[in-house]
């Protein structure tokens, strides 16, 4: 199953939220892809490697050079595979406008990744081409959103981009379930925030503000394999069983 991690809005743990679900699906014994769809190459880095370490980029991928799509696979832990990205994806977006069915480019060339039990796409923070190519591709949407109004608010012009992506090229995308971001509980603002999404959206998991959730990775180890027993690793488990139990 493909997941496309999604939020048009940067600093919401999109990211974070895609590497440490992805470790704790491998670590389940699922075999799991990441994949790297933003030019800033946050999750490249965020697995312990700079971008101009690898050979092939998804760059490379969506220009099909080379067509076969495992010489752009690298494996990063047992279980867990990436497609990295490099700064030149943000040139590729316009050349990507001019190509035939340019929503679709990222969806035919994981074609050839349908192995993994689960895909994970970390989409760029805009509405772009990039991300649409994720929807086209994705069977389904995680949202992270931060616990604030104009995050919640934010959520509308994801989910008409979504309904068009229904309408024209996806029709069984769906929005699987949303992971609050950056909660804190002594703020009242949060709770009302986190009350309302609650009662519009299938709220999987609630992540608090913490130096864990914000701290950046060096090391190439997520939170759930740097430190599995705090609060925040065993949320995104939960959100990973969340997943394999709606995947059955």
């Amino acid at each position: 199953m493909i997941f496309a991690i999604a939020n048009q809005k940067g600093g919401v743990l999109k990211t974070t939220t895609t590497y440490n679900v992805s470790k704790a699906l491998a670590e389940a014994g699922k075999s799991v892809l990441m994949v790297d769809l933003d030019s800033q190459a946050s999750l490249t880095i965020s697995t312990g490697h700079e971008p101009s370490e690898y050979q092939h980029t998804i760059c490379d991928l969506l220009k099909k050079r080379p067509e076969n799509v495992e010489k752009c696979i690298y494996n990063i832990a047992e279980n867990l595979d990436l497609i990295p990205s490099i700064i030149d994806l943000a040139s590729l977006e316009m050349e990507l406008m001019s190509r035939t069915a340019r929503e679709s480019v990222l969806s035919r060339a994981l074609e050839e990744a349908a192995k993994y039990d689960f895909i994970l796409i970390d989409c760029p923070p805009q509405l772009s081409i990039l991300t649409l190519n994720a929807l086209a591709a994705a069977d389904a949407v995680i949202i992270p959103c931060k616990t604030d109004y104009l995050s919640y608010r934010g959520l509308e012009q994801l989910e008409n981009t979504i309904d068009e992506v229904q309408d024209l090229v996806n029709p069984n995308l769906h929005i699987f379930g949303i992971v609050a971001t950056l909660y804190e509980m002594v703020v009242k603002d949060h709770n009302e925030i986190l009350d309302m999404l609650k009662e519009k959206y299938n709220v999987i998991g609630v992540t608090k503000k913490s130096a864990l959730a914000t701290k950046g990775i060096y090391d190439g180890k997520c939170v759930v394999e740097r430190d599995p027993r705090s609060e925040i690793a065993k949320e995104y488990v939960k959100i990973a069983n969340i997943i394999m139990k709606g995947c059955k």
